[in-house]
Order: structure tokens, then C-alpha cells, then sequence
């Protein structure tokens, strides 16, 4: 490698000329993935594609998945069916595909409702609507079986990484502490443990 290969310092000026908008100069226009999420105000820039119906159906059958308690909401009150409504309506990968899982799920639920018991699922008293949970939540089905997961997983989800989940799982945030309490007993002798495990 001769010296003229090797490169040389370069000015912050010239790296401002070079590299525009996170591009370097004449390759084009950058296409990125646009600004950063407004978290204050939200919005979502796709139409939703559930049904009031197909909403309201999965705020039912969330309430069933995690009951809410004296001290936590009820994922329905929290806004689940709306979550789940913005979840399977992105146009990302493998979104479209959920949404296929859930749309037929819910089409299952109704219809296994009506076959049993002669009405739609949200007519149905408390034990019905549990008998036909207890009906998808069985593998015996595999189309069924993947709708109660992947329906329970966005569920779980969606509750536990929102404002009125985060109490329930005792998460806080970044917080401002006075003190770094460091790592506790019990923790240091399971790590102790684990190394030993590991020959470390």
C-alpha cells in the first residue's frame, strides 16, 4: 500500500458537503424510515381494518384471557381492542399475516357460538362465552389453536407494555435514584451459581 492510498484527514466541513441527510453526496435521495414516533401524541398512519364487530369481540375475549382486578384494569378498559386493531392493520411484515389468523379466529368464535348455542358470541351469558374460550384454547384444532395463541400473545402484549400494565409487573421506567442499591444477595448467588455451573 503506497501513501497514496491511505486516507487523509478530512475537515468537518467536508463531511458536511460529503454527508447530507445521513447520505453521502450525489448517491441519491436518502430513503430512511422516516422522523421518529411521536409518542405524546400518537397516530397511525394506515386505516384500521377490523369491524366494530371484530372489536368488540376481542374486548370481550380479552377480559377473558387476563381479568382485570381491584388494582388493574381490565384489558378491555385499557384499550385492547384498539392495540390489537392498529397490530394486524400495519402494513409490515408478518402484520398482514395475523391479521389473517385473527379475522378467521373471531369468524370461529361467532360461529361455533351460534352453532352451540343458537347466538352470536357477545349475546352469550359469562360460562357460554367460556365454554367456547375453552373451545379455541384447545390444540386439538390447529386453526383454532393458532388464533387463541397468537390472539393471547397480543394481548398479554399489548396489556403489559402500556401505562396500566406497566404497575401490575411492579416496572417503573427510568427513574432518577439517589443511590444504585447494587445487586442483592439472593441475585449474587445465583449468578455465583451459573458461573460455577460454567467452570468460570
Amino acid at each position: 500500500m503506497t501513501s497514496e492510498n491511505l486516507a487523509a484527514p478530512v475537515s468537518w466541513e467536508w463531511r458536511e458537503t460529503m454527508y447530507r441527510d445521513g447520505m453521502p453526496a450525489g448517491r441519491g435521495t436518502p430513503q430512511g424510515y422516516g422522523t421518529d414516533p411521536n409518542v405524546v401524541t400518537p397516530h397511525t398512519p394506515w386505516p384500521r381494518t377490523l369491524s366494530e364487530h371484530e372489536r368488540a369481540l376481542i374486548a370481550v375475549l380479552g377480559d377473558i384471557i387476563l381479568p382485570g382486578t381491584a388494582d388493574h384494569p381490565a384489558p378491555s378498559a385499557m384499550g385492547i381492542a384498539d392495540f390489537i386493531d392498529d397490530w394486524v392493520s400495519a402494513p409490515y411484515k408478518p402484520h398482514p399475516a395475523h391479521r389473517t389468523v385473527i379475522k378467521d379466529g373471531l369468524a370461529i368464535v361467532d360461529d361455533e357460538s351460534r352453532r352451540r348455542f343458537g347466538a352470536g358470541f357477545l349475546d352469550l351469558d359469562d360460562a357460554r362465552r367460556r365454554e367456547i374460550v375453552h373451545f379455541i384454547a384447545s390444540p386439538a384444532a390447529a386453526v383454532r389453536w393458532a388464533f387463541f395463541v397468537r390472539l393471547r400473545y397480543l394481548v398479554v402484549g399489548g396489556y403489559f407494555t402500556s401505562d396500566a400494565g406497566f404497575p401490575a409487573i411492579g416496572y417503573h421506567g427510568n427513574v432518577p435514584l439517589l443511590a444504585f442499591p447494587g445487586v442483592s444477595p439472593e441475585a449474587r448467588s445465583i449468578i455465583d451459581d451459573e458461573l460455577r455451573k460454567l467452570g468460570l
